[in-house]
């Protein structure tokens, strides 16, 4: 299935020579210092893009969520982000910024900007901006992280439809999110390109020096939970599923909790004594460290559309267990760098995480993350999206 995901716009690949010719690009998405994948995912491209020669403009948020509307404690790092040509213009609650955003573009030159597009609170400033581009013969490509959230919202369905069908060129990072975007808008073709594995992260650590920064033996069995901890990836499930379990593992959850969950902590304490929780963004620079010193990543997501979560294991080398939910099966390949479980199956997760302590199966399973990150290169990806559609939408959707 992964393959076929990945070679979805081979039979064009007679127009390669189209994608490897020098363009002016806009990208517009949240940039670092933002927190968060999607901020990840833009700096990448970004990076990607100017190294095959493209002229990059971007443009990130001056304002990306109202205060209110946030749940975690800090929208931006402390780190300044590299050295990138992005100007922080968008303001989501000021319309005329959207107006002001799309002709900064437009007076670069751009030929085609590119969206990042992941929630329908962005709907409003990216359709407006999307429309100016248009009336000035820019082509709009988005690339749909999510269609529809995880946890719905008011006329997020609405809000979607709308935005997606004011741009040309249509790109999902999973089949998941493929299906959600043709329930938005039937009939429009989409390009399915796999989330490329991030890794701007730095290299893999020595096992043993990883985890004497946390205390933890060479022998022990350790387990990661990495990323913000929210209800939908399903820590709980992973939590009583450790009291299932026949072996001892040693527990790091590494994230920012966004809700504050008692009866969590406490379960955790109970069936996963000496786990080490880190209740914090992760800086770009201690990421490694938590990745190098797991055996396994474990992602128990009620539900997902795909995740940068496991490019980062792979990049570093690690097998992931990942629920049958969206995208995640497509980004795996079962029994060869990961095992997939049934979602909020507590006692079929247990099983998998003892089974994969099998000397033989964690073997096999390493060394098939290792080869997996070869998969998912940042240069196939652009490859992908650099190709003309055949037939692209260019008339605008009102």
């Amino acid at each position: 299935m992964l393959s076929k995901l990945q070679v979805s716009w081979h039979p064009m690949a007679g127009s390669l020579s189209k994608a490897n010719m020098r363009r002016s690009i806009g990208l517009v998405g949240p940039y670092p210092p933002f927190r968060g994948g999607i901020a990840h995912f833009t700096e990448q491209l970004y990076t990607q893009l100017e190294k095959e020669g493209h002229a990059v403009s971007g443009v990130s948020f001056k304002r990306q969520y109202p205060a209110f509307l946030f749940p975690g404690k800090s929208q931006k790092t402390n780190i300044v982000g590299p050295n990138l040509d992005a100007v922080c213009l968008v303001d989501t609650i000021n319309p005329l910024s959207w107006t002001s955003a799309a002709r900064h573009l437009i007076e670069r030159g751009v030929e085609e900007v590119v969206f990042m597009y992941w929630m329908p609170f962005f709907a409003p400033a990216f359709g407006r901006m999307a429309s100016v581009l248009r009336s000035k013969g820019i082509q709009v490509t988005v690339i749909v992280h999510n269609a529809i959230p995880h946890e719905n919202q008011p006329f997020s369905h609405a809000l979607s439809k709308w935005f997606l069908s004011k741009c040309n060129r249509l790109i999902a990072l999973s089949k998941a999110v493929e299906r959600d975007i043709s329930v938005l808008i039937p009939d429009r073709p989409v390009r399915v390109l796999p989330h490329p594995t991030y890794d701007q992260f730095g290299d893999i650590e020595d096992q043993a020096v990883a985890r004497n920064r946390f205390n933890i033996g060479p022998d022990e069995k350790v387990l990661l939970f990495f990323g913000l901890v929210r209800r939908y990836k399903g820590l709980d499930i992973l939590a009583k599923a450790l009291g299932h379990s026949s072996g001892t593992y040693r527990l790091i959850v590494a994230g920012e909790w966004y809700e504050k969950d008692d009866a969590l902590r406490e379960t955790l304490i109970k069936n996963a004594p000496g786990a080490i929780i880190h209740d914090k963004y992760i800086a770009d620079k201690d990421v490694a460290g938590y990745f190098s010193a797991a055996d396994l990543v474990v992602q128990p997501y009620r539900a997902a559309t795909q995740s940068g979560v496991v490019q980062t294991a792979f990049h570093f080398g690690r097998p992931v267990i990942v629920t049958g939910v969206g995208g995640l099966p497509e980004m795996v390949q079962h029994e060869e760098d990961a095992l997939v479980v049934a979602p909020s199956d507590e006692r079929a997760l247990a099983m998998a995480i003892d089974r994969f302590f099998d000397p033989d199966l964690k073997v096999r399973l390493s060394e098939g993350a290792k080869r997996a990150r070869e998969r998912f290169t940042w240069k196939t990806f652009t490859d992908g999206l650099l190709l003309p559609e055949q037939g692209d939408h260019n008339s605008e959707s009102r």
